[in-house]
């Protein structure tokens, strides 16, 4: 780009779902910041970020002269956002249930502690997964993986049932629904058609947070956990861009969560003759 403004530049070597790189800074001008380096890293170590200029070489580092904010800075504002335009929807001075499943936990648990949730009134937090008691008074917060699971347990909260038919639902009359990424236009329509739960929600939102911020500077996919990721990714019968595994589907979608997060359009290098960099 001839140009003096600066774009994302993700370089993908090898897709192995370890750390990544995050960006040091947010845009404070066209020409303060640079783009963001995404490189594979071994499991124990983290690769940290560095901005370079767009005219420069990928080695060079550039000061930048704008106050800075890491990402971790960035996700913790957007989910003290998310707790603010909820609990601002409010009256008065009352307290909120945060619902959440095992990945938006740990989403949660790397950025921001339980202290900056009491501070947004968030009187407990409950595990989607689980059985749980009732808070009918206080509004509900789910915070969740858009997926078939999270979902339908979303959903079962409030489908009516012998138990909720005699007592009423778990929580009160005030629902709000964020989503880690994107919801897929099926589960979107098993929502709009629990009509329970419709009348109740007053925001439904994809927060595109689906990535853990491991350090300041630095961002993890999490999905290390799966027993098969490496046959997923280097055995696997997809091997077009055409026709992806869900593992790599999966991949894309979260890194383009982080995109979205930082404000970037990025510029993607790779490796011409890696095929599976080539799909990704």
């Amino acid at each position: 780009d001839t140009s003096e403004h600066c774009t994302l530049s993700v370089t993908i070597l090898n897709p192995l779902p370890c750390f990544a790189s995050a960006a040091e800074s947010r845009y404070n001008s066209p020409v303060d910041s640079g783009p963001l380096v995404f490189v594979p890293t071994a499991p124990s170590s983290i690769t940290m970020a560095r901005r370079v200029s767009a005219n420069s070489s990928m080695m060079s580092s550039t000061a930048s002269s704008g106050p800075t904010q890491s990402l971790r800075d960035i996700v913790q504002e957007s989910l003290s956002n998310v707790l603010q335009n909820s609990t601002s929807q409010l009256p008065g001075d009352k307290w909120i249930v945060l619902v959440v499943d095992p990945q938006s936990l740990r989403v949660i648990s790397s950025s921001i502690g339980m202290y900056n949730l009491m501070e947004h009134h968030v009187s407990i937090v409950e595990d989607l997964m689980k059985k749980r008691a009732p808070f009918r008074d206080q509004a509900v917060l789910y915070l969740v993986e858009p997926n078939e699971e999270s979902v339908s347990r979303i959903i079962a909260d409030w489908t009516p049932n012998k138990a909720t038919l005699k007592q009423g639902p778990l929580y009160g009359n005030t629902a709000f629904l964020y989503f880690l990424g994107r919801l897929p236009d099926e589960l979107f329509a098993k929502i709009k058609a629990c009509k329970e739960l419709v009348k109740r929600v007053k925001i439904l939102q994809e927060v595109n947070l689906d990535f853990l911020t491991k350090e300041a500077q630095a961002f993890h996919f999490d999905m290390g956990r799966s027993p098969s990721i490496y046959p997923d990714l280097y055995l696997s019968k997809y091997q077009t861009a055409e026709n992806i595994s869900p593992m790599q589907e999966q991949m894309v979608q979260k890194l383009v969560t982080v995109c979205a997060t930082l404000n970037e359009y990025p510029h993607v290098r790779y490796p011409d003759e890696n095929e599976l960099c080539r799909n990704l």
